[in-house]
């Protein structure tokens, strides 16, 4: 049932006699007609009708104007007092005060729209005669309809399209109206429709239009027409909306991404940070986007410009994601050194040093960005902080937490409060559908640093086999690891074994423990075959510690030369040479290959003149290919190229130069041969000479 009260706006907003009034402000109404605003205010304090205070006032022979009371509405309307303002206008109609225009009408409506809705202010506007329906009325009708969004849409269309027909499409009012609409529900072809017809009918592009199109442009990060827009609307452009302006920063932001992401080059993000700057709306969010673009372009000496150049002088308040980006930027590429500088000079920063880190988490962004916070805490072993920061991590139940999460906390308690705590928290703290792979990997690992734990650790990889995570190297790699220390070559076997039969290759750390421990217990025979699977094969790169093992097994094991060319000391060479006396062909071989191995030209040399004096020694054109690979190789010398071929002239006669010939399988074109390849070792790629010099290579 409808109320007296409602009952009584719906008369007062569809009285026959209804009048309207012109907005002719009066500032000095107040100020001459004090009393009247007194009894005005007190009614207005008493939520008593303003209508009967100006009907009290008229009876007592006070003169009420047009413009007097004109006033009273207009101030009512200004400081929004809706109801009060549609009552006085009643009043006034109701008075016959003045006479009615069509701007009168178009207050009327917007009162009652604002009081009674949409839907009575359309029943209003049935009554208006339709010689007096202009272009405020209709600009009122089809705001209203834009305020409703969506569901006004046909509606709004059709009102200007009525404004269209009847030629009132000359202000820019209108116009905002339907772009403010096709705004809010993203009709980008409508708003360009829009803007084609005000150029058409030269209306010119005022600031709520302008505002309304650059945030649909900013919607779809369409920066090119954004910026052709502005460039056009120098005026307009003046005035943009603080909301305008967020949306096109956003844009920027977005369009800068999408350009890291689709591999654009460089100089498209540093445009397109250049006009986000100018928008005047710069924060972290901005350099977040600017510098994971650029490292996504593998622009890391960009990124490290506008880190050290802008973002440190910006004066934003400082937001540890931003460095953190950058040393995970570093890190991708191997700048270990920056990495570590910066994450340490970050560490040092006042808000960092003098603080908890927990606290500062709390206004963090990305769990993903905390994630490479906690990562690069952990590579520059700044291990405590790290632990502080993955401990707020796993206790946020709004974030979903993954098993490398507790991983990753595992490790850190390990580290700095030690294996008993790390105990504890995996047992106590870890939930059971949390404990996968990686979990139990990191418990393996901190068991296997201690040879003390090697019970732990053994039961922990058994569990892991019976769970089924023995399906990757790292749990075989830490056994074999605390084996090699133990110097159990028997259970690095057996793990070996078990890896070919699960498809695991091993890597080159797992390789050189298992070199090394057969070195320790003098395996020699199991050194030299898995020396022959992973080395010779040239699968692996030997460690110094691996090669000077395996030196000293053949030593003892009375394989001088094996010694000889693995060992990684010059000196070791000279030692290991005195101790084999009469030296043959193959004994120089090994000991020129060595020194020139490592470096040790002149020793080589010297060690090939030795030779060169030795009586009773077949020619061996191994040892002087041997030099000449080294000066061409490495040295690129075609000089002593030349003497090392002079030498082996002088050291053969006729005789056995010609036996020589006939073993290497080559004519008596073989002098020329020779010159000609010294020629093409210093004018060609060295793995040309090598080709061709194969024979005189061991």
């Amino acid at each position: 049932m409808i109320s007296l009260q409602q009952q009584a706006r719906r008369f007062l907003a569809h009285s026959s006699n209804a009048r309207l009034f012109c907005s002719n402000t009066n500032r000095t109404i107040w100020a001459s007609n004090q009393t009247l605003q007194s009894r005005i205010e007190s009614a207005l304090n008493q939520k008593a009708k303003i209508s009967t205070v100006l009907e009290q006032w008229r009876q007592q022979g006070n003169k009420l104007n047009p413009s007097l009371v004109r006033g009273i509405f207009e101030k009512l309307r200004d400081s929004k007092r809706y109801p009060q303002a549609l009552e006085v206008s009643q009043w006034m109609a109701e008075r016959k005060i003045c006479s009615l225009v069509p701007e009168d009408y178009a207050a009327r409506f917007d009162l009652v729209e604002s009081v009674l809705g949409l839907e009575e202010a359309e029943k209003f506007l049935e009554k208006v005669p339709e010689n007096l329906k202009g272009e405020s009325m209709y600009t009122s009708l089809l705001k209203s309809y834009a305020k409703s969004g969506k569901r006004s849409l046909g509606r709004a269309e059709a009102a200007f399209k009525k404004m269209r027909e009847l030629g009132l499409l000359l202000k820019p009012s209108p116009y905002s109206s339907m772009t403010s609409l096709y705004s809010s529900i993203g009709n980008r072809g409508k708003v360009d429709e829009i803007l084609r017809e005000m150029k058409d009918n030269n209306v010119k592009l005022d600031s709520l239009t302008l505002n309304n199109v650059l945030r649909v442009y900013a919607a779809e990060s369409d920066v090119a027409s954004m910026e052709k827009l502005l460039e056009g609307s120098e005026e307009a452009a003046s005035t943009l909306q603080l909301r305008t302006v967020l949306d096109m920063a956003k844009a920027y932001l977005r369009l800068m991404r999408l350009y890291g992401e689709a591999g654009k080059c460089s100089e498209d993000i540093y445009r397109i940070w250049n006009l986000y700057k100018k928008t005047g709306k710069q924060n972290s969010e901005g350099f977040l986007a600017l510098l994971g673009s650029l490292l996504n372009l593998d622009d890391t000496k960009g990124a490290a410009e506008m880190y050290y150049k802008e973002y440190e002088c910006s004066g934003l308040e400082f937001d540890v994601r931003i460095p953190n980006t950058l040393v995970s930027g570093f890190r991708k590429k191997g700048m270990v050194r920056k990495a570590d500088n910066l994450m340490n000079k970050t560490l040092r920063n006042k808000m960092l040093a003098d603080k908890e880190i927990a606290p500062l988490l709390e206004e963090w962004g990305k769990p993903s960005e905390l994630r490479d916070l906690i990562k690069n805490l952990k590579d520059s072993n700044q291990f405590s902080k790290a632990l502080e920061a993955s401990s707020w991590l796993c206790g946020q139940k709004a974030i979903n937490l993954f098993p490398e999460d507790y991983a990753d906390r595992l490790d850190l308690t390990e580290k700095v409060l030690g294996l008993k705590e790390a105990d504890n928290f995996f047992n106590t703290s870890i939930p059971e559908n949390m404990k996968s792979f990686s979990v139990y990997s990191t418990l393996l690992n901190s068991y296997t640093r201690s040879h003390q734990n090697i019970d732990k650790a053994e039961a922990i990889f058994e569990k892991m086999g019976e769970l089924g995570f023995l399906t990757k190297l790292s749990p075989f790699k830490s056994m074999i690891s605390l084996y090699s220390v133990l110097g159990k070559p028997a259970e690095i076997e057996n793990l070996l074994r078990k890896m070919k039969e699960k498809n695991i290759e091993p890597d080159s750390v797992t390789m050189n423990n298992v070199l090394r421990v057969n070195a320790y217990v003098s395996a020699v025979d199991l050194m030299d075959e898995h020396k022959s699977q992973w080395v010779d094969d040239g699968e692996l790169k030997l460690e110094v510690e691996t090669m000077e093992a395996m030196a000293a097994a053949y030593e003892k094991a009375g394989s001088i030369l094996k010694a000889v060319e693995i060992t990684t000391s010059k000196q070791e060479v000279y030692r290991l040479r005195d101790m084999i006396g009469e030296m043959g062909n193959e004994e120089y071989l090994s000991v020129i290959r060595s020194l020139s191995k490592l470096g040790d030209v002149q020793g080589a040399q010297e060690m090939y003149g030795e030779w060169e004096q030795v009586k009773g020694v077949e020619f061996d054109a191994r040892i002087p290919g041997l030099l000449i690979s080294r000066y061409c190789q490495v040295e690129g010398d075609e000089m002593k190229a030349r003497q090392m071929l002079n030498s082996s002239r002088q050291k053969v006669n006729e005789t056995e130069f010609k036996l020589f010939m006939k073993d290497m399988g080559l004519t008596l074109l073989f002098i020329p041969v020779v010159m000609s390849v010294i020629w093409l070792c210093t004018t060609f790629p060295p793995i040309i000479f090598m080709l061709m010099l194969g024979y005189f290579l061991p």
